[in-house]
């Protein structure tokens, strides 16, 4: 991909996603919504985060890898392990270190 495409390709994403959020940031105090469908939102974050991080962290499709040779599925273990007890920002530092770690310095 040259470069004038992916300018042209990522300005047109930009201009997307600020029309979508920018409509519905719009439309935010001309309709009432119902207590139930404001109870039901807060659980759509709940359930996208997870979905993106295992498709990250696995694969798909046929390079799908869950095994302890996958240095992201380590890291995941590692973050998993140090959210028990720890603050998001040490989850952070503690995925992005051991992901290093596996994939660098163990050469897993």
């Amino acid at each position: 991909m040259n470069t004038t495409s992916f300018l042209l390709i990522t300005l047109a994403m930009v201009f997307a996603t600020f029309i979508v959020r920018f409509s519905v940031i719009g439309m935010a105090g001309k309709f009432e919504m119902s207590d139930r469908f404001k109870k039901t939102l807060r659980f759509v974050p709940v359930t996208v985060l997870p979905a993106i991080i295992a498709v990250e962290v696995l694969g798909a499709g046929p390079q799908m890898e869950f095994d302890l040779h996958n240095p992201k599925v380590l890291a995941a273990i590692v973050c998993t392990l140090v959210s028990l007890k720890f603050d998001l920002i040490w989850v952070v530092i503690s995925g992005v270190g051991s992901l290093i770690l596996f994939q660098n310095v163990l050469g897993i």
